[in-house]
């Protein structure tokens, strides 16, 4: 009965630990603001870029140089299209960025206007941590763990942190 009484505890134990526990990884701030959270790591979701492409003219053009400005892709329909918030990690707003649509990825992309570095350096100052989260929908945030970092992607300054 003894041995019984500890695999179940050791089992509950397990799934309480297992349980994806949102408020357990996210500060205060964040949970407030975030009742859900994504990963810009989840690849079959997200797509996010430190720099975006200048080029010449649209889709197909050759590219002149590269833009240190940040890119939330989607890889499918998860947010409401409008301009997200970038939010540090203790939920304070950094930033915002305009929806639009994206080649070949059906859930568009939020395109940002502003520096990647100053963003980093934002986020960090005012969060104590480079990741930012974008607030896609009322209640859902896409976590990006270092603004300065690619997730997804090899393309343009994807070989280094921009700080």
């Amino acid at each position: 009965m003894k041995k019984l009484s500890y695999l179940l505890a050791a089992a509950v134990i397990t799934l309480i630990s297992s349980t994806d526990s949102h408020a357990a990884r996210h500060s205060p701030g964040i949970n407030k603001v975030c009742k859900k959270v994504l990963s810009a790591t989840d690849r079959s979701k997200f797509i996010y870029k430190n720099s975006a492409p200048l080029r010449r003219g649209g889709i197909g053009t050759p590219i002149v140089g590269f833009r240190d400005e940040p890119t939330l892709i989607m890889n499918q329909n998860v947010s409401s299209r409008g301009t997200a918030t970038i939010l540090d990690a203790k939920g304070k707003k950094i930033g915002s960025c305009p929806w639009a649509s994206a080649h070949g990825h059906s859930g568009g992309r939020y395109r940002c206007t502003m520096n990647t570095g100053s963003l980093r350096r934002s986020a960090t100052s005012s969060g104590g941590k480079p990741t930012g989260y974008f607030k896609i929908t009322r209640n859902t945030c896409v976590e990006v763990p270092d603004l300065g970092r690619c997730y997804g992607s090899v393309k343009g300054r994807c070989n280094r942190t921009i700080r």
